[in-house]
């Protein structure tokens, strides 16, 4: 009985964001509008380039109810050609800072696993940081975020690991796994002065399609670890490869996994469709 206290006490605290000063309710479900400033990114229609562009998708996104805009420069679709920090930086420009002007109430998100990125994005107004790599390609990410206070989303990747990690996942089952690493990042997140922190799954990152699947099946054993659960599966493979159908065409697929997700704890939806999820949880509600 005390156990279970003591776990509801954890849920009560995590709900709860610190974002520069004003805490933000993350047990109320979040819309994360994905804003992809490459020319390459998997889904060809969510691609902006022009600085009028981005703005005027910005003000569709917020006007349809997104609650956080996500900017990525560099695609981490596979066998995308990665960018160095400096590209990343100059395909960003002065977008975060002009976003923030016209919408200073809609928190960013910069979609990056680059320290001088995180840290470039943090002075031009940035309000979290996303990385995909759950800092396990550049050292000083954490350092950055750490020193800033602000969010952090965390994801589970196994993509970066080893065979003997590889192994070491089949062994365990896709969700021992899941909360052996996430929780061991957790910890050292704390450690490095990281307490705002958002969990993703992952979906697609190091991962089987049978292994997507059964992550999202099982997907509220991950609410042990205490944070916001955030989702992305819009219009990925783990849909069109089931479907059949290209990314065009997963909206469906993607409104059905994301019922799956609300359904099971997940409070934050990173997704190319606004009205789609905006829909799917006021029916839900």
């Amino acid at each position: 009985m005390n156990q279970g206290k003591e776990l509801g006490a954890v849920f009560h605290r995590s709900r709860f964001l610190n974002i520069k000063g004003q805490l933000h309710d993350f047990a109320q479900p979040k819309i994360m509008g994905i804003l992809n400033i490459t020319p390459d990114s998997f889904f060809e229609d969510s691609r902006v380039l022009a600085t009028d562009e981005i703005l005027k998708r910005a003000a569709t996104f917020i006007e349809q109810g997104c609650d956080i805009l996500d900017i990525g420069a560099s695609s981490t679709r596979p066998g995308a050609t990665p960018l160095n920090a400096q590209q990343e930086k100059e395909r960003l420009g002065s977008c975060i800072s002009q976003i923030k002007k016209a919408f200073p109430s809609t928190l960013i998100s910069i979609d990056t696993y680059h320290a001088a990125v995180a840290q470039f994005g943090i002075k031009e107004g940035c309000d979290l940081i996303n990385d995909i790599s759950a800092g396990q390609f550049d050292t000083d990410l954490w350092k950055v975020i750490g020193a800033a206070k602000i969010p952090y989303v965390l994801t589970y990747n196994r993509a970066a690991q080893n065979n003997q990690a590889e192994s070491h996942l089949q062994s365990k089952g896709i969700i021992s796994d899941a909360l052996s690493f996430l929780s061991e990042k957790i910890v050292a997140l704390q450690k490095a002065g990281i307490t705002d922190i958002v969990i993703d799954p992952g979906f697609g990152f190091g991962k089987t399609l049978e292994e997507n699947h059964q992550l999202l099946q099982q997907l509220e054993h991950l609410q042990i670890l205490g944070h916001p659960i955030l989702v992305g599966v819009s219009r990925k493979s783990m849909i069109t490869k089931k479907l059949k159908v290209d990314a065009a065409g997963a909206l469906n697929g993607t409104s059905i996994l994301n019922t799956v997700a609300l359904t099971k704890g997940a409070t934050v939806f990173r997704v190319h469709d606004i009205d789609a999820v905006k829909q799917l949880i006021t029916l839900l509600n």
